[in-house]
């Protein structure tokens, strides 16, 4: 089964307590998995990808 992470889970799962941080720096390097009208989804193997590359020191296996 996949879990899908909305930007807002995305941007807490990274670190950020605010989701423009994600958008302006990352957005265009990770584009989201699902997207229907405004709304975003990122699948749980593509953030725990982002973070591992990202903030390998926040890596939790």
């Amino acid at each position: 089964m996949i879990k899908w992470l909305n930007l807002r889970e995305v941007a807490t799962e990274c670190g950020f307590k605010d989701t423009r941080t994600f958008k302006a720096h990352y957005m265009d390097k990770y584009p989201p998995d699902r997207q229907i009208g405004n709304r975003k989804w990122w699948k749980r193997s593509t953030v725990d990808f982002i973070i591992k590359t990202e903030f390998p020191d926040s890596f939790k296996d």
